[in-house]
Formats: structure tokens, C-alpha cells, sequence
């Protein structure tokens, strides 16, 4: 099923470039946030009622901001850009793949037992984020997020 959103898409990616961010973070991608990239190439989100997302565990909203891609002429958009800001401070198999508005991150981990989405509160913004615990779990996949997004 291919993900509608309202975006403002940067430039698709080719299957090249998408093994090239896989080879350089080590990690395998899905296969649904793959067709994302190569569809869409990430983008910016339309400020709408439609992008925010209910942190359930502690019942809190954020507001996606930006999906991120590898447009070279948008490095605040950009993958990479983001993966060399936070190096040694990922977990494994893990990736940024956007922002929202209150400067957290979506982080992606792409296998094993904590597979799935989860918003990063990189800046502690939520009372309840400390050292120990930023990491709030979002959808089991790239899929289920945007089940998030048009509910």
C-alpha cells in the first residue's frame, strides 16, 4: 500500500542511493520505508491537523515536522546530515528518519526486539524524559506510523 500524505516531497531516491545510506549506517532497511523513499524521497509535512501523533505511553502529542531523505541541496533534511550529528549515541540498527516541532527526532530501529518507531525527546521536552528514558515507542513499523497520522 503506498502512504498518502500531504508533503512536500524532496527528491525520490533510486535504489542505489537507498543501498548507499544502508551501507554506511549498517543497517537493512524496510521494505515499506524503502517504497517510502523511493516514492516520495521524504519531504516536509503540511501543518495540519493530520500529522500529529499520540505518544501513548505518556499520552502526549507531537507534531511531525519533517520526513527525512538524501537531497544533497537540503542537508537539514537530509539522512546522513543527522546520522553524523548523533553517531555514539544510536542504538543498533537504528535511524533518524525526521523531526518535529518541538525538536525531537523519529527514530526508526530496523530489527530485533525493539523494532518499530519511536519519537526520540532528544531535548527533553516532556517532563517525563531524562538520561534514562527519551525514547517513546510510536508504531511497530513505517506503515503503522502513517495509520497514526490519518486516523
Amino acid at each position: 500500500g503506498v502512504i498518502e500524505m500531504k508533503i512536500k516531497s524532496f527528491k525520490k531516491l533510486t535504489d542505489e542511493q537507498i543501498k548507499k545510506i544502508e551501507n554506511r549506517i549498517h543497517v537493512k532497511l524496510p521494505e515499506d520505508y524503502r517504497e517510502f523513499l523511493k516514492s516520495t524521497g521524504g519531504g516536509v509535512v503540511e501543518k495540519d491537523e493530520t500529522n500529529r501523533i499520540m505518544l501513548k505511553t505518556i499520552g502526549r502529542e507531537i507534531v511531525l515536522d519533517v520526513l527525512y531523505g538524501d537531497d544533497e541541496n537540503n542537508e537539514s533534511g537530509n539522512i546522513m546530515f543527522w546520522m553524523k550529528q548523533f553517531e555514539g549515541e544510536m542504538l543498533e540498527n537504528s535511524i533518524i528518519i525526521g523531526d518535529d516541532l518541538f525538536q525531537g527526532f523519529l527514530v526508526m530501529v530496523c530489527d530485533g526486539v525493539n523494532k518499530g518507531i519511536y519519537y526520540w525527546d532528544d531535548s527533553y521536552n516532556f517532563e517525563s524524559s531524562n538520561d534514562e528514558n527519551n525514547m517513546y515507542w510510536i508504531a511497530d513499523s513505517f506503515e503503522q506510523l502513517f495509520k497514526h497520522l490519518t486516523e
